[in-house]
C-alpha cells in the first residue's frame, strides 16, 4: 500500500513551514497545491518556498507554467498524479501541501467530466461577469435545480467561475479522472492545521500584506504584466495581492487601501478555507499557533508502519 500523505489549512497558517520541518525528518518530498505557486513569477504575492529551501527538499509545481498560460482543476489532478508516481518511484512519500481547497478535494474525489469552452464561450463568460457581480450570478441560478450552489459562496469569484462552464460549456465524457479514494494501491492520510487563536492568524495576515508590499510586490506585478502582457483578466492575476496590486497600479487606489484591501481579501479567503473541514476526511488535526510536533510524528510514524 503506497502511502500519501496531505498537508491542508488556511493561508497563513505555516503550512509551509510545518512541510519543510516534516521533510527533514521523514522521507518527504513536496507537491505544491496552491494554484497560484505554479505560475512562474508570482513569488512575493504567493509566500513560495525560497530557492534554498526548495534546494533542500524537492518540490513539485511550483514554478511550472508561465503566467499568460490557464490551468485548471484537470491539469492539477493529471500533474499530482504524475508527481505522487515519480516520488513513490524514488521510495519516497509525497507530501501534498496547500491550500486551493477545491482542486485537492477534487483529486481525491475524482473528476467526472471535463468543459470544452470555445473561444465564443469564454467571450460570454467574460460579458456575465463583467454585467453582473457575483452575488447576482449566484441569486440567478438559485432556480436552476441541475446547478448545485451548496458548496458556492456567493461572493466565491473563481467558482462562481466554474459554475458559468459547467451552465455554457459542451461536456466532453472523454477524460476522467479517478481520484485518489478511488485507487485500491493508495492510502491517504489528511493532516489538517486547525486555527485555535483566529485573532492571531488575522494579525499574521495583516503582517504578512505589509511585509509583501514591502518586498516589493508592486514591482512584481507591474513587471510581470509589462513581460507577458496581462490583465486584471488573466488568471494568474486573479491571485490575492495581485488583483489588488493591479488596481493600485490604475490608481483606483492608494498604497494605504491595497494593504487593507489584501488583507480583507486574505482573511476572507482563510475563512473559505476553514470552511472545507467537513468536506475532508481528516485524519489528524494540529492546532494554529502551538502546534503539537510530537504528536503529530507519532501519527505519521505510525502510518508509516
Amino acid at each position: 500500500m503506497n502511502k500519501v500523505f496531505i498537508l491542508l489549512g488556511p493561508t497563513a497558517s505555516g503550512k509551509s513551514k510545518l512541510s519543510l520541518k516534516l521533510s527533514r525528518d521523514y522521507p518527504f518530498e513536496i507537491i505544491n497545491a496552491d494554484l497560484y505557486s505554479i505560475y512562474k513569477g508570482l513569488n512575493i504575492g504567493t509566500a513560495k518556498p525560497s530557492n534554498t529551501e526548495q534546494k533542500i527538499t524537492k518540490h513539485y509545481l511550483i514554478d511550472t507554467i508561465e503566467p499568460n498560460i490557464k490551468y485548471n482543476v484537470s491539469n492539477f489532478c493529471v500533474d499530482v498524479d504524475s508527481s505522487i508516481k515519480t516520488i513513490l518511484s524514488k521510495n519516497k512519500y509525497p507530501l501534498i501541501v496547500g491550500g486551493t481547497m477545491m482542486y485537492v478535494y477534487q483529486l481525491l474525489n475524482g473528476l467526472s467530466n471535463e468543459y470544452d469552452l470555445l473561444e465564443s464561450d469564454k467571450k460570454l463568460i467574460k460579458f456575465i461577469q463583467k454585467k453582473y457581480s457575483s452575488s447576482q450570478i449566484h441569486k440567478a441560478f438559485q432556480s436552476d435545480t441541475l446547478a448545485n450552489l451548496d458548496n458556492i459562496n456567493c461572493n466565491d469569484n473563481y467558482r462562481i467561475e466554474k459554475l458559468l462552464e459547467r451552465s455554457v460549456g459542451p461536456v466532453n465524457q472523454i477524460k476522467k479522472y479517478r481520484g485518489l479514494y478511488s485507487q485500491k494501491n493508495i492510502k491517504v492520510n489528511i493532516i489538517f492545521i486547525d486555527i485555535k487563536d483566529r485573532e492571531l492568524l488575522r494579525t499574521t495576515i495583516s503582517d504578512r500584506a505589509r511585509e509583501m508590499i514591502k518586498s516589493g510586490l508592486v514591482e512584481e506585478v507591474e513587471k510581470l504584466m509589462e513581460n507577458f502582457n496581462l490583465t486584471q483578466d488573466s488568471q494568474s492575476m486573479k491571485a490575492i495581492g495581485y488583483k489588488e496590486t493591479i488596481d493600485y497600479l490604475n490608481n483606483k487606489i492608494n498604497l494605504k487601501d491595497l494593504t487593507e484591501k489584501i488583507t480583507v481579501s486574505t482573511q476572507q479567503l482563510a475563512k473559505r478555507q476553514l470552511t472545507w473541514r467537513n468536506k475532508f476526511e481528516i485524519n489528524f488535526k494540529v492546532s494554529f499557533p502551538d502546534i503539537n510536533y510530537g504528536k503529530l510524528c507519532q501519527f505519521i510514524s505510525k502510518s508509516l508502519q
